[in-house]
């Protein structure tokens, strides 16, 4: 169960620096932001390749499980930062997305 636990953590830290990496470079780039907004957007996402190493299974299995996770984490940085609310097609998809990150990931074998 800890381990569980510390790998969805993992999962939504990669996701958070993912996004807001790209978050920041969307700003430098299409709303004329300065220049220091894409550096640390470059630099927050190379952060964002490197917390994904720390998970304990091989990288196939973690970047297909994490996109699960980072659709969730989109959808809930679109409502907290950019104030859209997902329709109920987004929330369903996430959650089919969600089943397939704990079957893939979190099943023993």
């Amino acid at each position: 169960m800890i381990d569980a636990v510390f790998s969805l953590a993992l999962f939504f830290l990669a996701a958070l620096f993912e996004i807001g990496g790209g978050y920041l470079v969307w700003l430098w780039l299409r709303e004329n932001k300065g220049a220091l907004f894409g550096l640390l957007g470059g630099l927050t996402l190379a952060v964002y390749g490197i917390v994904p190493t720390f998970q304990h299974a091989h990288f196939g299995r973690v970047y297909a499980a994490y996109g699960g996770i980072f659709i969730v984490s989109s959808l809930v940085w679109g409502t907290l930062v950019d104030k859209k609310t997902p329709d109920k097609y987004e929330i369903i998809g996430a959650l089919i997305a969600l089943v397939g990150v704990f079957i893939m990931f979190y099943i023993p074998r």
